[in-house]
């Protein structure tokens, strides 16, 4: 007993030498305060439906952009997703994704694939979510990510995403993320009676993001030349959109 009792101060000396040496690894920041304040101030600016601010609490933003962006992911700002993929304001995000009314259920079409931010917060409202891009490589790393984050639940497409998905119409919702000069017509088809579509309207230095509804039993071409069977309200949001962001040519 005396001989174990001898050598135990050198072991233990050993034991903090070597925990010294070999600090314990540390958790990457899960943002959680970052991503409440952001939730709060979209609430004061005028952010109501609390599914949509439920949402915004539970997508890890931080994560959709690369390591060095991820501070500032949760501020107001457009950040670069890199590939040519940008993740949009928070705002922008809310207002548009409020704006579509999206409930359990719903059939949501989304033209252009992003970083997957509003992919990821449509699901989290409980939509089936279809996804039409254009560029493979975004698809490829979108999808990928969105995935690895438990979004599994998204199909994609990649080809001519300017017109839409006609095999899983009608949509409740639809999201087109790149500009058109004016409401896509094929799209507008895709569009369920009563649905809602969000398009950027304008080729050149920024967009107005528009809101349409399809208006049932409504001819269309019947209220002249604003498409009949929609209703339109700009969310009087201004953005740079790219016109070739999702599509192989600008939308018409």
């Amino acid at each position: 007993m005396a001989s174990a009792s001898r050598f135990w101060p050198t072991a233990f000396f050993v034991a903090v030498v070597l925990g010294s040496a070999f600090p314990a690894r540390t958790e990457p920041p899960d943002y959680a305060a970052e991503r409440g304040a952001m939730v709060e101030r979209l609430r004061a600016l005028g952010i109501t439906n609390r599914r949509v601010l439920d949402a915004m609490q539970k997508v890890p933003r931080h994560l959709l952009v690369p390591q060095k962006q991820r501070i500032r992911a949760y501020e107001d700002i457009e950040v670069s997703a890199g590939s040519g993929r940008r993740l949009s304001r928070p705002y922008v995000a809310a207002r548009t994704i409020q704006a579509l009314n999206v409930r359990p259920g719903s059939k949501v079409l989304q033209i252009g694939a992003g970083c997957g931010y509003r992919t990821a917060l449509f699901s989290e409202l409980g939509g089936r979510v279809y996804v039409a891009e254009f560029r493979q490589e975004i698809v490829r790393a979108t999808r990928d990510r969105l995935r690895e984050l438990g979004y599994t639940k998204v199909t994609w497409k990649t080809g001519k995403a300017c017109e839409g998905w006609a095999e899983h119409a009608p949509y409740d919702a639809i999201l087109v993320t790149c500009a058109a000069q004016n409401v896509p017509g094929k799209l507008l088809e895709q569009l369920r009676e009563g649905g809602r579509m969000i398009v950027p309207i304008g080729i050149g230095p920024a967009q107005t993001l528009n809101c349409l509804r399809k208006n049932p039993g409504v001819e269309e071409g019947s209220q002249g030349g604003t498409r009949g069977t929609l209703r339109s309200g700009p969310l009087r949001i201004k953005l740079r959109v790219d016109p070739m962001a999702c599509c192989s040519a600008p939308m018409e």
